[in-house]
């Protein structure tokens, strides 16, 4: 006696038999199911990781949906002047007094300096004042030191483990000291040692040093710091938590509501409104496009991801589809199974078993081939794009879960055509012949391959765009020339007059150089944050009209060295001895102060530091951050003394010989300062880097997207070549020509790629549009670029059919008629 579980054990085991039969016999199609189905899976579970990484920035402090930071927002007029990532020293505190939802605040002041110890000494950018709570909001694990005694004090300091490792060669360096120049004069003593930070956070720090230490040094006659009650110095970056449950639009309006009262007068006197916006800390990365941000090289593009994730999805529907495509292309050859299984009595239940038992296998293969593409890819794909891409967002609970829903899901779906459609085949008409004659099914293929177009299309189209915006930027009219620049960070010297005095001799020795042709010295070179903001007004002006500005010092030969156009006036002259009193200003600022044209201003006074200072001479907008940005209102004041950067114009591509000669005389003049140098086309592309690197996935992906497409149509074009195979045979016995042939057997192809393009255009204007809007400076998206797409989609369309297509077409009509 046999029991219902043996009947159908043995019936799973034919079904398998014959599975593994089916897919020796056809190696070529399982190879490309599975192939196909393997490298969707991949690129799918690749651009999750990387999807992924983009979004994980700061997740990992505790309760990071709690923690913002402040944004700060200047209206001018009705007009937005300043969106700044940093704000003043007093929002934090006085939010923690007057709002009981904030439970704790840190704010952050950056400094750039030289940092230096007995042993070594070394130029540092990532060094921040903080308050001691700064370790309380944010989770950077603590390897050194007693958590409650951190920051507390004047002149202390906490550095990461590789700071700790480059000083001292050591960890445990609880202790030692630290000196940094020229903003503390006095040494600091590490009390604190934390593990290095990951790549995913929006504030990359080196050194944090006790906010005491600047309130020391901003300490006021009458015992207050500026550096607590400031409303106007917005150099800090600053940060809440709020309590659990609370909703930050309603401490928003609270805090506007505080701020009416508290400063009412003075937001809303001479047009001016002060705004400050909770920003999720959790969104930084992706979503802010703010001034003065931390690390603006390393800023992600929350559209960008998205449209990543879109070509994911697209990727894995593609891959669905081609399966169902390339069954379908095998339907004529398993017609003839079907009918005969059905004629020795198998009936539909059993061959829809054996359908989706083949899909289960294929899709199972497909998982196991993928498997392996993500172990043996994650490596290269981790060096392409310089992220870091863990094993635990492949093995949590909701990624396995997900993994295991979608196989369900892509077994189904992959094997649902098939099994249905092959098994209502009716025995009579497939031993016939007719079973491929139904309008329905050439529809539904039809159709699917439109979709593969659309998708192919839309992703040439956008790669082709992204690519197209970041030659815009790297190549975009910056009114200025990066091209032939050295820059040398220069020394840290607190004498004024006997710095001037060196500078002057250094300046005279190194224009000696042959392959130097200009020489200037300047607080920022393109490429480098402004950080120095304060106010300025109209001479004639009150107090209540202050406008914030960001200052770059420059010397007489800036503007000649970077090629910086003057709109109006003059520059610099070191003949004009009052120029110590002037200042040049740029577009932008010319607009802040109400002026109409560029040489209304030449001759008038401005107020800034409550000093007067006459304007000179008016600059163009040039480019001194990203054109991704809008240009700042910015004056330059004459300063001789600047020692932040000096930069050599140079003419010569041999830069060695040039640093060399250069690096002789700073050891003569600056000895004790440490040589530091960077080629400013190289500095000021970083600004870029993320854009190439993205354009860079997309390449990757859009590529695999159209391998993986090209699968499906090669299924569809053999489709139809077996399909139309007598009719072939048939018009070739009656004289039809080879090019005929060829133009009949591929028109149909061109006609769904012409529908294709007319769905794809529109969708592709509308998101690329949408995105390109983020950027200051941008591209137009051109019929040229949806056509080139179109005719390059056309290329590897007729490409992969034309294999089947030359085939049918040459081969011996004798062979396709030998059935009639």
């Amino acid at each position: 006696r046999k029991y219902p579980h043996q009947n159908t054990n043995k019936m799973l085991k034919n079904y398998l038999l014959l599975t593994l039969r089916s897919i020796n016999k056809n190696r070529l199609y399982a190879f490309l199911n599975t192939f196909g189905l393997a490298l969707g899976i991949a690129s799918a579970v690749f651009i999750y990781q990387y999807v992924t990484y983009e979004q994980s920035f700061d997740r990992f402090h505790h309760q990071p949906e709690n923690l913002y930071r402040l944004q700060y927002q200047i209206y001018q007029e009705g007009k937005l002047s300043v969106n700044s990532a940093m704000a003043v020293p007093r929002i934090g505190p006085f939010m923690k007094e007057k709002l009981p939802e904030v439970t704790d605040y840190a704010r952050a002041y950056p400094l750039f300096g030289v940092m230096e110890n007995d042993q070594h000494q070394f130029r540092e950018s990532r060094v921040f004042m903080a308050d001691p709570s700064i370790l309380r909001l944010f989770n950077f694990p603590l390897i050194h030191g007693n958590p409650d005694e951190l920051l507390n004090a004047p002149n202390q300091i906490v550095i990461t483990k590789e700071m700790a490792l480059k000083y001292f060669g050591k960890t445990d360096v609880i202790g030692e000291t630290l000196s940094f120049h020229p903003w503390l004069y006095y040494k600091t003593s590490i009390t604190g040692v934390v593990d290095d930070l990951p790549k995913n956070t929006h504030f990359p720090f080196d050194f944090l040093v006790s906010y005491e230490t600047l309130n020391q040094q901003s300490k006021n006659s009458d015992g207050t710091f500026e550096s607590e009650r400031s409303w106007d110095w917005y150099t800090f970056y600053s940060y809440v938590r709020l309590a659990e449950g609370s909703d930050a639009t309603v401490v928003k309006a609270k805090l506007d509501q505080l701020l009416e009262q508290e400063r009412g007068a003075y937001t809303t006197a001479g047009g001016q409104q002060d705004r400050f916006l909770l920003q999720p800390v959790t969104h930084i990365h992706l979503h802010s496009k703010l001034e003065q941000e931390i690390d603006t090289a390393n800023m992600g593009d929350d559209r960008l991801v998205f449209f990543l994730s879109l070509i994911g999805v697209a990727i894995l529907i593609i891959a669905w589809v081609n399966y169902i495509n390339l069954a379908t292309a095998r339907s004529v050859e398993r017609a003839k199974e079907v009918g005969i299984r059905k004629t020795m009595g198998a009936h539909r239940g059993q061959l829809i078993g054996q359908f989706f038992t083949e899909a289960f296998v294929m899709n199972l293969a497909a998982f196991m081939v993928g498997a392996l593409l993500v172990l043996a890819g994650r490596p290269y794909l981790a060096s392409f794009t310089e992220m870091e891409f863990g094993m635990e967002t492949l093995t949590n609970d909701y990624f396995m879960g997900f993994a295991i829903l979608f196989f369900i899901i892509s077994t189904i779906v992959s094997g649902l055509y098939p099994a249905f459609v092959l098994s209502a085949f009716k025995p009579t008409q497939v031993l016939k012949g007719r079973a491929m004659g139904k309008q329905g099914g050439n529809l539904l293929r039809k159709s699917l391959v439109v979709f593969q177009f659309v998708a192919s299309m839309a992703l040439i189209a956008c790669t082709m765009i992204v690519f197209q915006q970041l030659a815009h930027l790297k190549e975009a009219k910056l009114a200025f020339s990066p091209n032939q620049k050295l820059v040398l960070k220069g020394p840290m010297i607190y004498d004024d007059e006997q710095y001037i005095s060196t500078l002057r001799s250094f300046r005279n020795e190194v224009l000696k150089i042959p392959e130097i042709s200009s020489f200037t010295a300047s607080s920022n070179v393109p490429g480098d944050e402004i950080i120095w903001t304060n106010e300025f007004k109209r001479h004639n002006e009150t107090d209540d009209q202050l406008k914030p500005v960001s200052f770059v010092g420059v010397d007489h030969d800036y503007f000649d060295t970077y090629g910086v156009e003057m709109v109006a006036g003059r520059n610099f002259d070191r003949t004009f001895t009052t120029d110590t009193g002037a200042v040049i200003l740029n577009e932008s600022a010319l607009w802040l102060l109400g002026y109409a044209e560029a040489q209304e201003a030449i001759g008038q006074q401005i107020t800034m530091y409550d000093d007067p200072k006459t304007i000179v001479g008016v600059v163009t907008n040039y480019k001194l951050m990203s054109a991704k940005a809008v240009v700042p209102a910015i004056v330059f004041p004459l300063s001789t003394d600047m020692n932040r950067y000096f930069t050599f114009k140079i003419q010569t591509d041999d830069h060695a010989r040039v640093l060399s000669a250069v690096k002789t005389q700073y050891e003569k003049f600056f000895p004790g300062n440490p040589y530091d140098h960077f080629v400013l086309e190289g500095f000021f592309k970083r600004l870029y880097a993320n854009e190439g690197k993205v354009s860079s996935v997309f390449t990757l992906f859009t590529v695999l997207a159209i391998v993986i497409a090209c699968l499906g149509l090669f299924g569809l074009s053999s489709f139809n070549m077996l399909q139309r195979a007598k009719e072939i045979g048939i018009r070739k016995t009656l004289g039809a020509s080879i090019e005929s042939l060829l133009v009949l057997l591929s028109k149909e192809y061109l006609l769904l790629i012409l529908v294709a393009n007319v769905i794809a255009w529109p969708v592709i204007y509308g998101m690329m549009n949408s995105w390109l809007e983020n950027y200051a400076s941008r591209i137009n998206i051109g019929i040229t670029t949806l056509l080139t797409a179109g005719i390059i989609l056309l290329a590897i369309s007729l490409l992969t059919i034309g294999y089947k297509t030359v085939r049918t077409a040459l081969a011996n009509p004798v062979e396709a008629l030998r059935d009639e």
